[in-house]
Order: C-alpha cells, then structure tokens, then sequence
C-alpha cells in the first residue's frame, strides 16, 4: 500500500516559510522602530564593549537631529538623544563608580563636550 505524502511535506514547508517570514517582519519592525539602539546598547553593556563615540560624531548626529526635530515638531527627537563620549581619550566611555558598578555618563546634545544648540528647540534641563 503506497501512501501519497506530497500533502504532508507541503504543509511543513508552508510552516517553515511562514515562521521565516514572521521572524524577518519582527526584525524589520524593531529596525524601523529603534529598537536596534537599545538592544545594541545593553548588549554591549554584557560584554563591556564601550568605547564611547567621538565628539565630531556625536556634533554632526546631534544636528540631524535637530534637523529632524525642527520638521517633525518633536523636541524629544533632539532633547532625548544620549551618546557616551570618551572625554579623557582613556579607550572607554567616560563613567562613575556607584557600589562597584560602572554607569555610563550619558551625554545630551547640549552638554558639553558636544555643547549643540537646536535654536528652535528648548529641551528641559537644558
């Protein structure tokens, strides 16, 4: 007695595509939302790879985003963007001591050493 299997092996791969496709739509949103930043962020909070970003860098992010944030009439585009810098060039980001641990100085636009002012824009605490 032969049994016709084409139904059932087609079906696993209708489940296999699917399940690929709805895992490259969940990368592709959390790309699109942002989400790369944070994740990048603590992953490298794991395994202590902070160098910091460079000043120059930091300058010309922080005038995208005022850029952007004088189109889209959103403050917390510019006011809530962070970098850690490397100040005193010491190969790590710049950060403080608190019960042993390390926290990362979080540097707004407008902070020094960046120090960029958005003239539309009033961020608060600025």
């Amino acid at each position: 007695m032969m049994r016709n299997k084409r139904g059932v092996e087609l079906s696993m791969n209708v489940v296999i595509i699917a399940i690929l496709v709805i895992l490259v739509l969940i990368v592709v949103s959390v790309f699109f939302l942002g989400g790369f930043t944070t994740l990048s962020n603590k992953i490298k909070d794991i395994f202590g790879i902070t160098k910091g970003t460079d000043v120059p860098i930091a300058i010309e992010s922080c005038k995208s985003k005022c850029s952007l944030a004088e189109q889209t009439n959103s403050n917390d585009v510019f006011c809530k963007a962070t970098f850690r810098i490397d100040a005193n060039n010491d190969g790590t980001a710049d950060y403080t001591e608190e019960d042993g641990n390390k926290k990362y100085i979080e540097y707004h636009c407008y902070d020094s050493p960046i120090s960029t002012t958005c003239p539309d824009i009033t961020c608060p605490g600025q």
